[in-house]
């Protein structure tokens, strides 16, 4: 997910002191699984939908340091704040064959809705220092609808995807609406691959 936050780190030192610190945000992986409908529209055309289950994620890691050379004293602290969430996906997709025939390769376009049915907040901190001072700490909270900027969201659908005899191998881009507002989320984005193998009813 991208932030309105930008990654930053600083370095001090002045007369015999330093003070190191870092602000980085990052994705957190997770999975997705679903059951889709591909209709055909001509012998390079296919309209796609379904419902997708995925596990999408945000993390916020700080770190800082300081060390004193007058007194030999170093301390140290990191943080660690990381938010997922759960997503009930319904994309529709157009899918365009480059290639026809027994290995087919298209390009996925296409637009997606979602519902974000669940969050949580984790954050964990530790700090410490040489002469013996230790400080942790942990917290884990399921999320609920106040801490949300609304649990619909919605974007596009960037990809593309390889067929032999129904097994498919797909990697999509979806970039999106985000969910929320207090901690400056203004969209959220996601690459995601999937394999599967589908079913031709019609044949």
């Amino acid at each position: 997910m991208e932030d309105e936050i930008s990654d930053l780190s600083a370095n001090e030192s002045w007369g015999g002191e330093s003070y190191n610190s870092s602000f980085e945000t990052k994705n957190i992986s997770g999975y997705n699984v679903g059951i889709g409908y591909e209709s055909k529209l001509g012998e390079r055309l296919s309209l796609e939908t379904g419902f997708k289950y995925i596990k999408r994620g945000y993390k916020v890691v700080s770190e800082s340091s300081y060390a004193s050379s007058w007194d030999n004293y170093e301390e140290t602290s990191t943080n660690e704040a990381k938010i997922k969430m759960n997503y009930l996906d319904l994309p529709v997709v157009l899918n365009t064959a480059i290639l026809t025939g027994d290995f087919r390769l298209y390009a996925r376009t296409g637009i997606f809705a979602g519902y974000l049915a669940s969050a949580r907040y984790l954050e964990q901190s530790e700090y410490n220092s040489s002469d013996g001072g230790f400080e942790s700490y942990a917290y884990n909270e399921k999320m609920d609808a106040s801490d949300m900027d609304g649990r619909l969201t919605g974007g596009v659908i960037l990809g593309a995807g390889a067929e032999y005899k129904g097994f498919y191998f797909e990697s999509n881009y979806n970039f999106g609406v985000g969910s929320f507002e207090y901690i400056g989320e203004s969209y959220t984005h996601d690459i995601s691959f999937n394999l599967g193998y589908k079913i031709k009813f019609n044949q």
